[in-house]
């Protein structure tokens, strides 16, 4: 089969395709010829070194999210068959239940081989199938931002009508939680530096706008926006974990996801005040369970929402892909098709 592995020193370059033999499966795993991958921000900083896992080692295959069609079964599977239509879980290991170390400590294209390859074997408790109503490349956006945005605001935050949630960006995680936000009836707010970009997110049910290169102190803005009170949710991706604290309202909650804007200044770190902290809850959210992906599906599948995919790359176009979401060009998901 083809795949693609990551080799030392990380970077695009090193980012390569090769022939290697097809997974074999154990009597509890099936054997999924992949059909379309996502690609997320942590696929992008860990392609070009800016992080990495414990006793990391190098090769190998990069990529958390796939959907593809299920060719081969184990001698003990019960749940799923040859011709089902799966979407494999971010944590092959966290099936259900809260977070803890031990489900996590395997996340694919990172601490463990991920999905970039054309085919993949998992344990059938690993993946869940996939609606009819969502083609491969729509199926491959959910594990992980998809599930994150639904563990913050779905299971954490048990959004409901009323409530004010800020999204920052207009990225794979935060367009899922604009979705999930009017899925609930709740009020959403999201900050681009793009007219554009807030113009679309408007069309998706977006209820106010910031451009926070127009509007430098998004944070005031948001306060403003909310009769003074703040945001009851921020969906903190951009580590600017200051301004969140500014955002949101007493009593509200961030939720920790990302840094997409990249490290914190030394000038964040001062404006951290512990007075506000105290007044708040700071959430981490790393993702979640096959359990969670198979409920957003099935919410996503009943309401008749689709993920958004910005672009659609060829399995030859995987470093293009890559680049393109380096730039921070893209709306929604990035997908690429095999």
């Amino acid at each position: 089969m083809k795949a693609y592995k990551l080799h030392a020193p990380k970077s695009l370059d090193n980012f390569q395709l090769g022939d290697y033999d097809e997974p074999t499966i154990h009597d509890k795993q099936v054997k999924i010829q992949v059909k379309a991958v996502s690609l997320n921000y942590r696929d992008w900083a860990l392609a070009n070194g800016w992080f990495g896992y414990p006793g990391e080692k190098l090769p190998f295959i990069p990529f958390s999210d796939a959907a593809g069609l299920v060719t081969e079964v184990g001698a003990a599977v019960t749940k799923i068959k040859v011709g089902d239509r799966v979407a494999v879980n971010f944590f092959p290991e966290w099936h259900a239940g809260p977070f803890s170390l031990q489900k996590t400590r395997f996340s694919l294209g990172g601490s463990t081989d991920g999905v970039l390859a054309e085919y993949v074997a998992f344990d059938e408790e690993s993946v869940v199938k996939v609606p009819d109503s969502f083609s491969y490349e729509e199926a491959a956006c959910f594990p992980c931002a998809g599930v994150t945005a639904w563990h913050a605001l779905a299971i954490q935050a048990q959004l409901k009508p009323g409530d004010t949630v800020l999204l920052q960006g207009t990225g794979g995680v935060s367009i899922f939680g604009l979705q999930i936000a009017k899925l609930f009836g709740a009020q959403a707010i999201i900050t681009s530096s793009s007219n554009e970009k807030l113009g679309r997110a408007k069309s998706l049910g977006a209820d106010q706008t910031i451009n926070y290169q127009e509007i430098p102190d998004w944070a005031t803005k948001t306060r403003e926006l909310t009769q003074g009170e703040g945001a009851d949710y921020v969906v903190e991706v951009a580590g600017k974990l200051a301004d969140s604290l500014k955002a949101v309202k007493a009593g509200g909650s961030i939720f920790l996801i990302g840094a997409v804007g990249g490290p914190a200044s030394p000038d964040d770190a001062k404006s951290l005040q512990m007075a506000p902290i105290f007044m708040n809850r700071l959430q981490a959210i790393y993702v979640g369970s096959t359990e969670m992906l198979a409920d957003l599906f099935k919410a996503f599948d009943q309401n008749n929402i689709k993920p958004i995919i910005g672009k659609t790359f060829g399995f030859d176009e995987v470093k293009e892909a890559l680049q393109f979401m380096g730039n921070g060009s893209h709306f929604g998901k990035i997908v690429v098709q095999f």
